[in-house]
């Protein structure tokens, strides 16, 4: 079959698909559970009790919205402040050009500090200098996420270290409504609220993005928004704008 065949071929199969109520996916709780447990590998972060995916790499405790999102920009030539190191930490240090990661638990620095990459710093700080412990950076960073502790002291913090067109990352936003409105309405930072479900927990919350107005991050993948773990990679045939997607590889639905 030659590539020009394939989307007329597509397009023939969904009329049949749709005529006969037949769909390329199951629809069942059985399928969502599937996509929920093997896909996204929700089903080893819960025997592991670390945020994991499907191949045992380290994510962010992030819902997968947010996840996803994050995962799928290219952070290069980004340098990147967290409050709360973790499985994070490494996440983004794949991805990022430099990450400088705070943790106040002994335990979880041991663990970040035996696994860390080169372009890893990680520094042990006590509750009472965990949030001032950025001011010890001259430079600013790219990408600020606030996780763990004193969330409102470090957002107070984060915004004066922010670099123009940079992103902050606020966990479990849901908790902290007035930590968000600070993000949201002092510093002028556009919110938005991933809610869902995230590795390890039995429950739904936010990961909240505040976006600063010349935010100008790019995406690593060839078509943005790039397909979920669980999507159905296809490309509608209304979607007929001229561009540089080769809609061959996806089809049409």
């Amino acid at each position: 079959m030659n590539m020009r065949s394939k989307p007329l071929l597509n397009r023939v199969v969904h009329k049949l698909m749709s005529y006969y109520s037949v769909f390329p996916c199951d629809k069942s709780l059985e399928g969502l559970t599937y996509n929920l447990a093997e896909k996204y590998g929700y089903h080893y972060t819960r025997s592991l009790q670390k945020p994991v995916d499907t191949n045992h790499d380290p994510l962010p405790w992030f819902t997968y919205p947010a996840i996803e999102y994050l995962a799928q920009l290219d952070l290069s030539d980004k340098s990147v402040f967290e409050w709360g190191a973790g499985n994070s930490s490494l996440f983004f240090a794949k991805r990022c050009k430099r990450i400088t990661s705070i943790e106040s638990s002994k335990e979880w620095y041991g663990y970040c500090s035996q696994q860390s990459l080169p372009n890893q710093d990680i520094r042990f700080r006590e509750e009472s200098e965990f949030a001032e412990a950025i001011d010890e950076s001259s430079s600013k960073f790219d990408l600020i996420i606030i996780d763990s502790l004193r969330r409102g002291e470090c957002a107070q913090k984060s915004v004066k270290h922010l670099n123009d067109g940079g992103l902050i990352v606020l966990d479990n936003s849901d908790w902290h409504p007035n930590t968000s409105a600070f993000l949201r309405n002092d510093c002028n930072l556009i919110e938005v609220d991933m809610h869902g479900f995230g590795p390890v927990n039995d429950y739904s919350w936010t990961t909240s993005l505040y976006f600063h107005r010349e935010f100008r991050f790019l995406s690593k993948e060839k078509k943005q928004p790039s397909f979920s773990k669980a999507g159905i990679q296809q490309v509608s045939k209304y979607d007929n704008f001229n561009s540089t997607l080769d809609q061959a590889q996806f089809g049409y639905s």
